[in-house]
């Protein structure tokens, strides 16, 4: 008998360390994505979600995610390449009991490769971005059980030539009674085409990059030409979504010139990044 109760002690002080944990995201607390995305985590033959351990009980939520443009209206079918958006990811709760704390998880692929075009940025103060180590992948998810069922960042749509993109993202509404059980949880996906450049966007105008050589070994060089003189954001951006290098250069208004050691990144396709605190610009070029 005391082995027993020992072993039930054991197990529920192992569930309570692995909710708790899970309170500040999955990606952070357990190294995987449970967004329902391809690439993420599996149980059996079905993706692993939010929904596998909170999705049983009397609460009843739905997920909503929104792609908002400058003027904050909502984008429904095309995004711009190179446009920075807001991304809203809302839990609603549907019926039974209003839950007391709320969770999510998000992610952004390319639906050609599966590969995830990781240019989050500017997090709410409820969201932050963790990498999960079992997948390589970078996920939006809340900083610790949430009070606010709403989780804002910003997102920046890759270059020319990318294609159509889903967001995936899986959410939960927990009663915050230390388990699963009573929870509810949900997930959604939205798909985006690429559309075409505007000829009339504020990023066409402000930003005029040309880099070269490209391909190139040992270093690129930036000629940049800019609308208006201030500081400027210089990112560098594999394939996977992930950054590699960052820095801020002083540009005056006009035509510019910098450069980029590159010798120590390994070969293939990578994104160059120029931004200010209103603007954001993705260019495409590869490291022989």
């Amino acid at each position: 008998m005391k082995i027993n109760t020992l072993f039930t002690i054991l197990g529920l002080l192992f569930i309570s360390f692995l909710f708790m944990s899970n309170n500040f995201g999955r990606a952070a607390g357990q190294n995987w994505g449970n967004t329902g995305a391809p690439g993420d985590q599996m149980a059996g033959n079905a993706p692993r979600t939010c929904i596998s351990c909170h999705g049983t009980g009397t609460t009843m939520v739905t997920l909503d995610i929104e792609l908002l443009n400058e003027a904050g209206d909502i984008v429904e079918e095309e995004y711009e390449p190179g446009v920075t958006y807001d991304v809203v990811v809302r839990i609603n709760p549907v019926s039974g009991p209003t839950p007391a704390k709320y969770g999510f998880q998000l992610i952004a692929l390319d639906d050609t490769n599966e590969m995830e075009i990781n240019t989050w940025s500017e997090p709410a103060s409820n969201v932050k971005f963790s990498l999960a180590a079992n997948t390589g992948r970078t996920y939006p998810e809340q900083n610790s059980a949430s009070d606010s069922n709403i989780f804002n960042m910003k997102w920046t749509a890759p270059a020319v030539g990318t294609g159509p993109i889903t967001f995936y993202s899986c959410g939960n509404g927990v009663n915050n009674n230390g388990g699963t059980a009573g929870d509810g949880a949900a997930c959604n996906t939205l798909s985006m085409q690429e559309g075409e450049v505007s000829s009339t966007s504020n990023i066409a105008k402000s930003f005029d990059v040309s880099i070269f050589p490209n391909p190139a070994s040992e270093l690129i060089n930036l000629d940049v030409e800019v609308a208006k003189a201030g500081e400027y954001r210089i990112a560098l951006i594999n394939a996977y979504g992930n950054e590699v290098n960052s820095q801020f250069v002083d540009f005056h208004s006009g035509e510019n010139k910098t450069g980029l050691r590159i010798e120590d990144l390994p070969s293939g396709m990578y994104f160059l990044q120029v931004s200010n605190l209103r603007e954001s610009a993705l260019y495409k070029w590869m490291k022989l």
